[in-house]
């Protein structure tokens, strides 16, 4: 079975490529007859006004986000609209990010009179968590003053109630990527919107690494809670065969197999599809296949794991391309050229050539609006660990001085993203009093954004850069004890908050003794 690949932005990719460097691979699909006939039977069960979830498994690159771009062809064709949203594992996204994007995707593509009727009373509360809304919808009046928990329900009310809606007249597929990386508040919400989908003509596609999900992660109990919905099915991919491994390189390469290539290929990746084509692409490029007949064993010329694969394919490009990416990766999977001209100190167009060079070898895709995405997390991981600790951390004090400066105007939604880089930059000698200071800042906007759990999360660093910094401020560590004492007793972990408490009013003591 060979099916068209769809690109990240939706747009059909094209044909295998030739040895020019331009990308191979793209838009081949093999294999997962059963599990994409899966996946489009519960789309038809939502087309039919009966909602569904599924939760989509797997190990890295086993082609989960693949076999999401072949469904949602798909449903393009079966007229339903399909929305995008990936979990950023950078830690420096604000809280909702799948959500964010995926409600600025409909908002961006619809008519204001669409985006009022889907959103209706709730888009005061929608605007909150993506204030653009307030751009497309003129004259909308503040929030309702509420308790943050009341508020924090109608949050949820008013987003599960503008899917609902979206998907009322030609039915509605959302996707969310990386689902293992998602902050608390966003898996949260997905619990809520779960619940209230069973007579919607919505479906939700959830992709995640479940090797990463231990009992301890996030993610565990949101897929205790998950399981228990009628509306929620599991599909786990495994690795391709060694036949469907063969079919991908003959599809790929657009010529047989030299004898015991497929057999070394399949036994070095276990059939998973992303090392398949980093071998494939690489052995290519490195114009191996060309002159096979020189190649005495296929076991030596293939890398022994995805990484040095990667890595192997990252050699070929040039050190312009190598420089500007290694850049990029700290930026994060995702990252715009604003940013990145800045900091490569790159021209404009230099920078354009550089970036064709990458995209042409697959490592990066074009998004929107000037926007550039890894092709795979694992690319980026791979660029992002070559770095040099001191390297690494000079970029994230750059990287974040340029956000701070381009957001200057506007710094609300950017405040988690300037507290990641700030604070990665301290470890080594950078600005300690700069990145507490977006900590609790970011902290405080989360809090206000009814994210509980990422306020903790902000105020929890911000205590460790305190102590980082050997200041003996005893004054704003007692501050930041209290504020992630609320933050923690409304996120529901009582006991944490009361042991938090406990050692803010140990100190408060303390302070009073020694000022007697």
């Amino acid at each position: 079975m060979t099916l068209v690949g769809i690109s990240p932005t939706g747009a059909e990719s094209g044909a295998p490529r030739d040895s020019s460097g331009r990308r191979l691979a793209a838009g081949i699909f093999v294999g997962r007859e059963r599990e994409l006939q899966d996946l489009q039977l519960n789309m038809e069960e939502a087309l039919a006004g009966r909602g569904r979830l599924v939760l989509v498994a797997g190990e890295p690159g086993i082609g989960k986000t693949s076999i999401a771009h072949e469904l949602a062809a798909h449903a393009r064709s079966r007229g339903l609209q399909v929305l995008w949203g990936r979990c950023d594992d950078s830690g420096g996204a604000p809280a909702y990010w799948p959500w964010v994007q995926i409600i600025r995707s409909f908002v961006s593509d619809a008519a204001p009179l669409d985006v009022t009727a889907a959103m209706g009373p709730g888009a005061a509360y929608i605007a909150e968590i993506v204030p653009d809304v307030r751009d497309w919808l003129l004259h909308l009046p503040p929030r309702p003053s509420l308790d943050l928990e009341q508020a924090r329900f109608r949050l949820f009310d008013s987003v599960t109630t503008f899917f609902r809606n979206a998907a009322k007249e030609h039915g509605l597929v959302v996707m969310i990527d990386d689902l293992h990386e998602a902050d608390k508040p966003s898996l949260l919400l997905l619990e809520f919107l779960t619940r209230q989908i069973a007579e919607a003509h919505l479906m939700v596609v959830c992709l995640y690494r479940d090797v990463e999900v231990g009992r301890e992660h996030p993610l565990f109990p949101t897929l205790g809670e998950l399981s228990r919905e009628p509306v929620t099915s599991r599909l786990r991919l495994r690795g391709l065969g060694e036949r469907e491994v063969g079919q991908y390189v003959e599809l790929t390469t657009g010529r047989e197999p030299p004898a015991g290539l497929v057999e070394a290929v399949y036994r070095r990746t276990d059939g998973n599809p992303f090392f398949v084509m980093e071998i494939v692409r690489l052995l290519h490029e490195e114009r191996t296949l060309e002159h096979a007949e020189r190649v005495r064993s296929w076991g030596t010329a293939i890398p022994e794991g995805v990484r040095a694969a990667i890595v192997r394919r990252l050699d070929l490009l040039s050190p312009e391309c190598n420089r500007l990416l290694r850049v990029a990766a700290v930026i994060g999977r995702e990252f715009g050229i604003d940013v990145l001209e800045r900091v490569s100190e790159f021209s404009r167009e230099r920078l354009l050539e550089v970036l064709d060079e990458a995209i042409g070898a697959g490592i990066i895709t074009e998004s929107q609006g000037w926007r550039y995405l890894f092709s795979h997390a694992l690319v980026r991981d791979a660029l992002y660990e070559d770095l040099t600790t001191t390297r690494r951390l000079r970029l994230h004090r750059q990287v974040g001085d340029v956000l701070e400066a381009l957001h200057a105007a506007r710094p609300e939604p950017y405040l988690a993203e300037f507290a990641h880089h700030f604070s990665a930059a301290a470890a080594q000698g950078g600005d300690v009093s700069k990145a507490i200071g977006y900590s609790v800042r970011a902290g405080e906007r989360a809090a206000v954004l009814m994210a509980h759990e990422d306020a903790a999360r902000h105020y929890e660093l911000a205590l460790r850069l305190l102590e980082l910094s050997g200041a003996s401020d005893s004054g704003r560590l007692l501050d930041l004890l209290l504020m992630l004492s609320d933050s923690l007793w409304r996120a529901g972990e009582i006991e944490r908050a009361k042991a938090v408490s406990l050692h803010a009013v140990e100190m408060a003591r303390n302070l009073n003794a020694s000022e007697l």
